[in-house]
């Protein structure tokens, strides 16, 4: 997988996570799934955020 798919795969995966905790979400989360998405979207932004970097 190129770098540049790896970003997008990544912040596509943030989207998905951030539109789960959402106002406009199908389903109400549980306090303890809420807090497991956010710790998982924390890791995946600080990882996209190191890809970013790592580009310039």
């Amino acid at each position: 997988m190129s770098q540049k798919d790896d970003l997008l795969a990544n912040a596509e995966e943030l989207q998905d996570g951030l539109r789960k905790l959402g106002g406009n979400r199908v389903v109400a989360l549980s306090v303890h799934k809420s807090k497991e998405l956010i710790a998982e979207l924390e890791e995946k932004a600080e990882k996209l955020v190191q890809q970013v970097s790592a580009l310039s």
